[in-house]
């Protein structure tokens, strides 16, 4: 950007930060890092209060707004060893990675899917923790944040962190240890977890029991038949899985064993493990997109699209702003319509939010 187009972007963000919904607990106790350059540019300043904060967004503008993980007793005094470490919360990050400038906008449901699963299946149900202990955050960008305020996980160490995230990401698993299989080939007893047990061992299990009702002949032809299903079904419910005519049927269940991880997506481990690690401001605008890094009510998660409710500008009439392209754009569903294809060159008159997301991308800019 010129240094006029940058003025103007970044008088843009002021206005949205004059009003704009920022609650950071312990905000005194936190590390405050800026960027405009790169994301962080500076780094181990605080500040004493919220409208202190409010202040300096408004006032100073940066492009990129993070903050502690961790709660020092001086969060601005360094080296990191004079800081006085209090805590820190648990983050998890999941960011897609996809060709090309905008192919990760067509893929954001498969990542709020992994964020979902993350949350209900790993946080919530194998680690203990409440919801109202979590706040989701849309990454502004390609991913989404999950910050774990639990009073319980504030004193883990960057080892703890790590075994979290690795077993979020199933490093190390191996589903033929949830087995004990004993006795002749010909009359083999194979004694393995059950839908009540807890971790991946009863997700294992739910997943067969599912997988074998709906995809019947997907692992064997046998289990077209009915009697053959339901016997082997209720056999998981009481943890016997040997009533199945299929030999070789646990190396048949590999592909379910698969999916049990956070897999597709995968945990960001070395976020995680970092108590050092500078965050993204909830709520902050991503100096990249202008998208804003929006905390998702739990309640609305399901319908919740970051290209339309993760808007920090106008979308209508009254907010419309000229840009030209400097490359060619693919079309996109955004701000609830689709827009584009632009070619390099074309002028357009698009609302706000839209015209700044192709300014941030560097693929257009502001006609002043």
């Amino acid at each position: 950007m010129d240094p006029n187009e940058r003025q103007f972007v970044l008088k843009k963000f002021s206005a949205y930060y004059s009003n704009a919904n920022i609650q950071i607990p312990s905000i005194n106790q936190r590390e405050f890092g800026f960027g405009n350059i790169k994301k962080i540019d500076a780094r181990h300043l605080s500040f004493g209060s919220a409208e202190a904060f409010r202040t300096y967004l408004v006032t100073n503008t940066p492009l990129f707004v993070s903050h502690s993980a961790a709660y020092y007793e001086r969060p601005d005094a360094t080296p990191m060893e004079r800081k006085g470490i209090l805590g820190a919360d648990l983050i998890f990050d999941l960011d897609l990675h996809a060709e090309g400038k905008y192919g990760v906008y067509a893929m954001l449901g498969k990542v709020k899917d992994d964020a979902i699963r993350l949350m209900e299946d790993f946080i919530v149900s194998d680690f203990g923790i409440s919801k109202k202990e979590i706040i989701l955050v849309f990454s502004g960008n390609r991913g989404y944040h999950i910050h774990v305020r639990d009073t319980d996980y504030l004193g883990l160490g960057s080892e703890e962190r790590r075994e979290l995230a690795e077993y979020a990401n199933g490093i190390g698993l191996n589903y033929l240890n949830f087995f004990d299989v004993s006795g002749p080939k010909r009359a083999l007893r194979i004694i393995g977890p059950k839908e009540s047990d807890s971790g991946y061992r009863g997700r294992f299990a739910k997943a067969v029991i599912r997988a074998i009702n709906e995809k019947t002949q997907t692992f064997s032809r046998k289990f077209s038949n009915i009697e053959e299903r339901e016997r082997f079904t209720n056999g998981i419910k009481e943890g016997n899985w040997s009533k199945s005519s299929v030999s070789d049927i646990l190396e048949r269940l590999k592909p379910i064993a698969e999916q049990l991880p956070i897999r597709s997506i995968g945990v960001d481990t070395s976020v995680t493990q970092d108590i050092a690690r500078l965050i993204r401001v909830p709520n902050s605008i991503h100096g990249e997109t202008g998208l804003v890094a929006k905390i998702v009510p739990l309640a609305n998660i399901d319908s919740f699209n970051p290209l339309d409710d993760a808007l920090a500008f106008g979308t209508g009439a009254n907010s419309i702003l000229a840009i030209e392209f400097n490359e060619d754009v693919p079309q996109l569903n955004f701000a609830k319509s689709s827009v584009g294809p632009f070619k390099k060159g074309e002028k357009k008159e698009l609302p706000e939010s839209i015209s700044l997301f192709f300014v941030l991308k560097g693929s257009a800019k502001v006609i002043l």
